[in-house]
């Protein structure tokens, strides 16, 4: 696909304008840009579905695009396997077709050499394009976005709207594309399918291009990265690390520039001072010259964007009287007799700042409510330190609430802090400039997170109890709310799915199983990976509980469990194997009975070859069971 000259406006403002670039077969390209920039906009021209106020957006001949689209159709009766299933319609409509053609062999024409020639053929075509293992790419996908295996024959509209993007997100990943375009594919994701989507994108073959604000995840799976900032696109080689290493090197140098051009024009400022103080003919000649020198000077000359790190503002929090900030003993909740946690016991200590992970559904949400006192508990208590005062931030945005502006709705909040202190901490939630003249009832999603977040931090709350801070706020933002973290001298506990803000402000991590809270080490991912990911096969995915037994009894055990893994892969192998000599002997028949125009035995060999198919998808499935399983096990060693 190629852009040349692409523009929109939105309204008076001009969103982006004059925008080109290509994209080649395999890239793979990380969108990123601040919220309001046009990211999504820029997406939907790509797609079609905008037309652009100015130039073009082409997609090359031949080449096809996918996307997920906004509340796909869910027809009736729909379950997540059969609606994910539709991403191979044409392998599906081949499938139907080969059946027919069965079932005219096995009924006796006269035309019954030009059908087994045709059957031939579509069987030859169907096998090629991954007719014998799409389904179990299916429960794969599903799998590895963290779906149950009892979820698949479930229906879809009993699911969540964010269960249902996720399942239009796997159908869109599982569709035969040269360009695959995706809007904040991880929104809806828990680390562990976060992490399942970058091992899928990485191995696939096909473009991509993708908006996301989640760090981590562009630096594992973009090779490129697109920026759009003030209007203008720009374009750099490598992940988003090495991306924005190479833009701050080129702000410092810019910022270098631009203060020593200040400088020069302020030495020639001098110098037009002392010639009007001698006030002869020419040294108005000389006025001019140099007036003409300091405009030229000042010709496009644009003060670089300073680094967020340098604003001082810090959030302090009134002093605890205790070290233990917060206590909580044996908890347990169920919704209506199913069991979501028990056992789970808390503590948290004055100063620290604890990170609470574990899949989506565990139960997360739930348990920082009831530490907020804000959802009740099916048994155990909660303790607050003497003194301690929680703030509590939820995970679902709301309009902000007020009439007026930004900072006219903080002066009121906060009326013992100077203009001075408001229009610093608002600097470093990103209100720069005109933003903090803005109208509450106009600010975007992001912007009304940040607020509510900066509301927070100013309370003289010194527990903060924070539901995925981040989950709407882009890369720049994000970036400013670990900065305001760390400037926090207070204590924090936050539920998030950011691997970024994790390891930048973690000083402990808490996974959050069925039967209690397990604390990760350090560094956080591997330990993740190790101890918290869900057996493969399970009928619903559940965290590996700590074991408690000594560590010979450990080892014995893990050992057993290894040798039992690896036979279970050799002889799903074997299956496999047997499976394919089969499909291949019968094949052979088939074809000395064509020559032979024994029809009836060839329509035998086609069911047979329908059987063989049935087996291989179930074989496939036991396969990536059994690799998983085995593949987990490698590496908690």
């Amino acid at each position: 696909m190629s852009a040349n000259g692409v523009t929109k406006h939105f309204g008076e403002r001009t969103l982006f304008a004059d925008i080109n670039f290509a994209i080649a077969p395999g890239d793979k390209i990380g969108l990123i840009g601040i919220n309001g920039s046009g990211k999504t906009t820029l997406l939907q021209i790509l797609q079609g579905r905008q037309a652009p106020d100015a130039g073009s957006a082409r997609l090359a001949p031949g080449r096809t695009v996918a996307f997920v689209r906004q509340r796909p159709e869910i027809a009736e009766g729909e379950t997540l396997y059969s609606f994910v299933l539709q991403a191979f319609d044409e392998l599906l409509a081949l499938e139907r077709r080969i059946a027919q053609l069965q079932d005219s062999l096995a009924a006796g024409t006269k035309d019954a050499p030009k059908l087994a020639q045709r059957l031939a053929e579509l069987f030859e075509r169907f096998e090629r394009d991954g007719g014998l293992t799409f389904r179990a790419r299916v429960r794969s996908a599903l799998l590895g976005l963290g779906y149950c295996l009892t979820d698949h024959d479930r229906p879809l509209h009993t699911f969540s709207g964010g269960q249902v993007e996720k399942a239009a997100l796997a159908r869109t990943l599982l569709q035969k594309t040269d360009l695959l375009l995706l809007d904040e594919p991880t929104n809806h994701l828990d680390i562990d399918a976060t992490r399942w989507l970058e091992t899928y994108l990485c191995s696939s073959k096909c473009a991509v291009l993708l908006v996301s604000h989640d760090r981590r995840f562009l630096d594992v799976v973009a090779s490129r990265i697109f920026e759009l900032e003030n209007g203008k696109l720009l374009t750099g080689r490598g992940n988003y690390t090495a991306y924005m290493e190479k833009k701050l090197s080129a702000r410092e140098i810019a910022l270098r520039h631009y203060l020593a051009t200040q400088k020069e024009i302020k030495r020639i400022e001098g110098i037009i001072a002392q010639q009007r103080r001698w006030n002869q003919a020419h040294n108005y000649v000389t006025i001019a010259s140099k007036q003409k020198q300091i405009d030229r000077l000042r010709t496009g000359l644009v003060e670089p964007e300073r680094d967020p790190a340098a604003i001082r503002f810090h959030f302090r929090a009134p002093e605890p009287t205790t070290e233990d900030i917060l206590t909580a003993e044996d908890m347990s909740k169920a919704f209506s007799d199913a069991p979501l946690f028990s056992g789970v016991d808390l503590h948290i200590r004055k100063g620290e700042t604890v990170c609470l992970v574990g899949p989506n559904g565990c139960g997360k949400t739930t348990l920082l409510k009831a530490l907020a006192g804000r959802e009740p508990l099916g048994s155990g208590r909660v303790l607050l330190g003497a003194n301690v005062r929680p703030g509590y931030y939820e995970q679902t945005a709301h309009a902000a609430a007020g009439e007026g502006t930004v900072m006219e709705d903080l002066s009121r909040a906060f009326p013992g802090l100077t203009t001075g202190e408001l229009r610093s901490a608002l600097a470093l939630f990103l209100f720069r400039g005109d933003e903090i003249h803005k109208q509450l009832a106009v600010l975007s999603g992001g912007e009304t997170a940040r607020l509510r977040l900066l509301r927070l931090m100013l309370a003289g709350s010194n527990l903060l109890l924070l539901d995925e801070p981040t989950n709407h706020l882009d890369i720049r933002s994000a970036q400013a709310l670990e900065q305001a973290l760390e400037s926090y001298t207070g204590t924090t506990l936050l539920v998030t799915h950011d691997r970024y803000l994790i390891e930048r402000l973690a000083d402990r991590v808490l996974y959050l199983a069925p039967n209690g809270l397990i604390e990760l080490d350090f560094p956080f991912e591997e330990s993740y990976a190790a101890r918290a990911q869900p057996t493969a096969g399970a009928i619903c995915d559940r965290p590996l509980e700590p074991s408690r037994d000594n560590p010979y009894l450990k080892r014995k055990q893990r050992n057993a469990a290894l040798y039992q893994a690896k036979q279970a892969l050799a002889r799903a192998e074997r299956a496999i194997e047997e499976n394919e000599r089969q499909v291949a002997e019968t094949m052979r028949l088939m074809e000395a009975d064509t020559l032979a125009g024994a029809y009836e035995r060839i329509a035998a060999h086609y069911k047979q070859l329908a059987k063989l198919h049935t087996e291989s998808e179930a074989r496939y499935h036991l396969w990536q069971q059994a690799e998983q399983a085995l593949e987990e096990l490698l590496k908690s060693e």
